[in-house]
């Protein structure tokens, strides 16, 4: 009778033992729950680094550019000095999703657009290319490099060629 108390009262105290930590498993599943619920997602992407590949002189003087950014890392903003042919600038720009939320870039807003022939004889013979970034799909932490070249083109135009550029990132959250 004794030994039936016993096994009685250990699964009693196994049963209870569960009971309590089903009760600490169940609030902490409801923590967490709550934080999943509260935790809104996070849309950043921007330009967040710029470094100076190469720059090639045509001449004897060496083609100069400087680049920052600006508007909390949506925008770009370059100035160039070319000089002869055959000057070039080469930059890498870093674009970076630094949000919780997967992202798509858009497009890339130039400002001018000197693609459009009212702008194109402000800069005539110079050329700006970049390697095709639009449409690319960033998850949280990705990034993509953007290849940025301005080309001083062989041409009949001589002179210095001193302009203004900006580079405007357009993206939006994939859902």
């Amino acid at each position: 009778m004794k030994t039936m108390i016993n096994i009685r009262n250990s699964v009693i105290i196994v049963l209870c033992v569960t009971i309590v930590f089903m009760g600490i498993g169940f609030i902490v599943l409801s923590m967490k729950l709550e934080d999943k619920i509260n935790d809104v997602g996070k849309f950043d992407v921007s330009f967040t680094n710029v470094t100076k590949d190469s720059s090639t002189k045509g001449g004897t003087i060496n083609p100069s550019g400087n680049v920052e950014i600006s508007e909390e890392g949506k925008e770009l903003d370059m100035s160039f000095i070319l000089n002869t042919a055959h000057d070039e600038i080469s930059y890498s720009v870093t674009i970076k999703n630094e949000g919780t939320l997967d992202a798509v870039i858009v497009d890339l807003m130039e400002s001018p657009d000197y693609d459009d022939s009212k702008f194109n004889s402000m800069i005539d013979p110079v050329t700006i290319t970049y390697n095709d970034v639009i449409g690319k799909e960033l998850k949280p932490g990705e990034e993509v490099v953007l290849k940025l070249t301005v080309f001083y083109n062989p041409s009949t135009i001589v002179g210095t060629r001193n302009f203004n550029y900006k580079l405007g990132l357009v993206t939006k959250s994939v859902e």
